[in-house]
C-alpha cells in the first residue's frame, strides 16, 4: 500500500488506511527533496523481507541499537561499529547492525 501510494505520488492525498497516514506523512517529509524510486516487490517474492519486517514491526523499540562485530581483523578495534555509534539518526533508529 505504501509503495502504491508513493508512486502514484498520493502519499498525502489519497493515503488509503488511516492506519498509514503517520507512515506515510513521515515518508513525505523524509523525502521531500529527494529524487527517488519505489520498486514494490510481493511478499511472495520476498518471503525472508516480509518475515523480517512482520518482526521489526511486532518488536518492541529498543533505547539503543545493539552493535555486533565479527569479523576477525577488527572486532577489538571496529572502525564501522564506532562510526554507526557516532553517526546522528535523526528520526530513524537503527535496531541491529552486524558487521561481517
Amino acid at each position: 500500500i505504501v509503495a502504491t501510494a508513493a508512486q502514484e505520488g498520493s502519499l498525502l492525498h489519497n493515503p488509503g488506511h488511516w492506519s498509514l497516514r503517520p507512515i506515510l506523512a513521515d515518508l513525505a517529509e523524509a523525502t521531500r527533496r529527494m529524487h527517488y524510486s519505489i520498486i514494490k516487490i510481493g511478499r511472495e517474492a520476498n518471503k525472508v523481507a516480509d518475515k523480517l519486517a512482520k518482526q521489526a514491526r511486532q518488536a518492541p523499540i529498543p533505547s539503543s541499537c545493539l552493535y555486533s562485530c565479527e569479523a576477525l581483523g577488527h572486532s577489538q578495534n571496529c572502525i564501522v561499529q564506532m562510526a554507526l555509534q557516532n553517526f546522528q539518526w535523526g528520526m530513524f533508529c537503527p535496531i541491529s547492525v552486524l558487521c561481517l
